[in-house]
């Protein structure tokens, strides 16, 4: 409710944005920005643009983002509540923000967002991630020449992921990497395409499909980094999801001893980024061990292993997630005759820092499906 006087604000004032010099902006992965623009066109080969009487297109794949002018209050307070991950309330004002505009590629904008949020706030709900999935494919059908096309096709593929219905994302992401070919949307998307469709196989339960769609991602991954590019930090972390991914496709086959093996050589690696998550795959094996093996002595051995992984992630990302949710989950597996009575407090604790610190990731939502037992 406490949005509520801007949002009203913003619907008394909209009628009058349109009467308000148009001043956009198209920023570019390099950092550079086109200012003094009027956006008129969106194609999947660029952003086209007017500058007094002067024409100007942005290829898409050097197309950073978008900033319009004139903004509604609803889109604003969107982008706001998007970037602290408050996706649930970000989609409701991208919704909102479609009734506060005259511009229809603002409208489009804000649509797309409202994808982009829905899908990042999914969690383990299935119902939600098939509301998502079929945004997206909606999104996507009305837009089907767009310079985001290639991104939707991305969130329509994961939410499909999500959704369980493991077949249908998998057509969808193949689709979005042959056209990442065939249509020239770019090395890193035919890399997202497949680092995607390799989890898709994984949450499938296919797991050697998935570990030779994890070393098919690392290869493409590898030929897009020999061309330096402003998409290097990103490929560079989808390399590493792939050579995680790889290990985790032996814990999807319970074949915990080789899972260990795999990730502590990953902790000799000379890349830091890496090293974390070798420590957190080892810690994730030795607990799902000892509880399928109940060996209760190991508990403390993967307490060790996770508790490395917080401390080598610098970049406090995806390791320093997995290895609080996992550190909660030893605690919960040692119980109150090793840990004392607090034991399920301080291991809500661990997955309170997942859902606070990382609630993008995906074990932000096992930290709450953990919580809700």
């Amino acid at each position: 409710m406490r949005y509520l006087p801007i949002l009203v604000a913003g619907a008394l004032l909209a009628p009058f944005a349109t009467a308000q010099k148009v001043n956009d902006t198209i920023v570019k992965k390099d950092g550079a920005r086109v200012r003094g623009l009027e956006i008129t066109e969106f194609l999947l080969s660029g952003v086209r643009a007017k500058r007094g009487n002067d024409s100007v297109e942005v290829p898409a794949h050097q197309v950073l983002a978008i900033e319009w002018s004139n903004l509604p209050d609803a889109y604003l307070v969107g982008r706001a509540a998007m970037e602290k991950g408050d996706f649930r309330h970000a989609a409701q004002m991208f919704g909102e923000a479609q009734n506060q505009t005259d511009r229809a590629l603002v409208k489009v904008d804000a649509e797309f967002f409202l994808v982009k949020c829905a899908v990042a706030a999914i969690g383990a709900d299935k119902g939600a991630a098939a509301t998502a999935g079929e945004r997206a494919k909606a999104w996507l059908t009305a837009n089907a020449n767009h310079w985001r096309t290639p991104e939707a096709l991305l969130l329509a593929g994961r939410a499909e992921r999500l959704a369980g219905v493991g077949g249908q994302a998998a057509t969808t992401l193949r689709e979005l990497d042959d056209r990442a070919t065939r249509e020239g949307f770019g090395a890193i998307w035919s890399a997202r395409a497949k680092s995607e469709l390799a989890l898709t196989l994984l949450a499938d339960g296919k797991a050697p499909e998935a570990r030779s769609a994890f070393q098919a991602a690392a290869s493409a991954i590898d030929a897009a980094l020999g061309t330096p590019s402003p998409d290097d930090a990103e490929l560079r972390a989808l390399k590493i999801q792939a050579r995680v991914g790889e290990g985790e496709t032996y814990l999807g086959e319970r074949d915990f001893d080789r899972a260990e093996q795999f990730f502590r050589a990953l902790t000799s690696s000379d890349q830091q980024e890496l090293v974390a998550a070798g420590h957190a795959g080892e810690g994730e094996a030795i607990l799902l061990a000892a509880v399928a093996n109940n060996r209760p002595d190991d508990f403390r051995r993967a307490q060790l292993a996770l508790a490395k992984a917080c401390a080598f992630d610098v970049t406090s990302g995806e390791a320093s997630a997995k290895a609080n949710y996992y550190l909660g989950r030893c605690l919960l597996a040692l119980g109150p005759e090793r840990e004392g009575d607090s034991f399920k407090a301080r291991a809500n604790g661990y997955f309170q820092n997942v859902i606070d610190g990382y609630p993008a990731s995906p074990w932000a939502a096992a930290a709450k499906a953990e919580q809700a037992k």
